[in-house]
């Protein structure tokens, strides 16, 4: 925790779950992921896996009845989906039953992974954020494409019906779910190698960010997708709500006293998190009194650092010749949270510039 209390988050392996609607282009991206070295967990593969387990076939047939059964006692699957895709309602009953014996084995994965000295995990799972499975992601994926183009994919695809196209489609949400939940979205209307390019130069963006704070990518990729998000509006929602205004009083306030930048300020709260704007406003009252002229990495390095060990910097030459900025910052952590509201700043500007 730093001095102001931003919590500093834990180490851990960089898991990122991606999902998105069917006929989307989920494989196209986990195959990009795989490219680039991470451990892909494949949700559905372990749930066909689970249903050759007698329990689990004794649990679906006490639950949808004899008729998902085959002669030899095996799950029909084609009957299954048929009954599961009807209604939404369906559909979250089978997410229902078959999510605790999902998780149990996805929870082994991610240790077995760990074990091996794989430190990035891919978790495809289509119902990522309705199961619940999102809360144990660093970083979350949505891959979505236009009603048409998904139809034909899955009419290709699986061998059915137009009608049983739409009615699976009919049971999944629409963009706007996946987009406002996701840390990232890809939008699959092209071909499959231009989602191939588009899935492997994520995954190297995000192989680069530190696993144990995945916002530096997330940063530096927003930046880079936000050419998109003047496009579709849609887009330009889902990052505005991965980045509101929280502290816009205070924000326009300082900068008009301080002449620092209003999206400095207001990306320098979002990355600190303070309980709220009123202890924010505090912060910011201390650190512009101590520092008067600072420049931004400046203030923001010492509002991570603290007052104290700010005061000590200002004072040591070496570190600060002026004694208003930093030369160098002594502190690993701190100068990366410093890089980090920087590139924040430039994701404030471009969406609300």
């Amino acid at each position: 925790m730093n001095a102001f209390g931003s919590q500093k988050k834990p180490t851990g392996p960089l898991i990122v779950g991606l999902t998105g609607q069917t006929g989307a282009g989920k494989s196209t991206v986990t195959e990009a992921f795989a490219e680039k070295g991470f451990v892909v967990i494949d949700c559905d593969a372990l749930t066909r896996e689970l249903q050759t387990r007698p329990e689990v076939l004794s649990m679906l047939s006490q639950a949808y009845g004899p008729q998902i059964l085959k002669e030899d006692g095996s799950l029909d699957r084609r009957m299954l989906a048929a009954i599961a895709f009807s209604e939404p309602k369906q559909t979250e009953k089978l997410g229902s039953l078959m999510f605790p014996p999902i998780k149990a084995e996805i929870d082994v994965q991610i240790k077995l992974a760990e074990a091996s000295g794989k430190k990035n995990i891919l978790l495809d799972a289509p119902t990522l954020f309705e199961s619940g499975l999102d809360k144990i992601c660093t970083r979350k994926i949505s891959v979505i494409a236009a009603e048409d183009v998904r139809r034909e994919r899955i009419i290709r695809r699986d061998g059915i019906t137009e009608e049983e196209a739409v009615r699976r489609m009919s049971a999944q949400h629409p963009d706007a779910w996946y987009t406002v939940r996701s840390d990232f979205v890809l939008r699959n209307n092209g071909t499959r190698e231009e989602l191939l390019e588009a899935g492997r130069n994520l995954a190297a963006q995000m192989v680069k960010a530190p696993n144990q704070d995945g916002k530096t990518a997330i940063v530096a990729l927003v930046s880079i997708v936000l050419v998109i998000a003047v496009i579709s509006g849609v887009y330009m929602l889902a990052y505005r709500a991965i980045y509101p205004q929280d502290y816009q009083e205070t924000a326009a306030a300082y900068a008009e006293t301080t002449g620092l930048s209003e999206y400095f300020l207001m990306a320098l709260g979002h990355e600190a998190a303070p309980e709220s704007e009123a202890e924010f406003a505090g912060n910011l009252s201390v650190l512009t009194a101590l520092m008067p002229g600072a420049d931004e990495r400046s203030l923001a390095a010492a509002y991570y650092a603290g007052p104290e060990t700010a005061a000590q910097w200002l004072a040591d030459p070496s570190v600060s010749p002026d004694g208003v900025n930093f030369s160098q910052i002594p502190d690993e952590a701190a100068a990366a949270f410093a890089d980090q509201v920087a590139q924040t700043a430039t994701v404030y500007e471009n969406l609300y510039g």
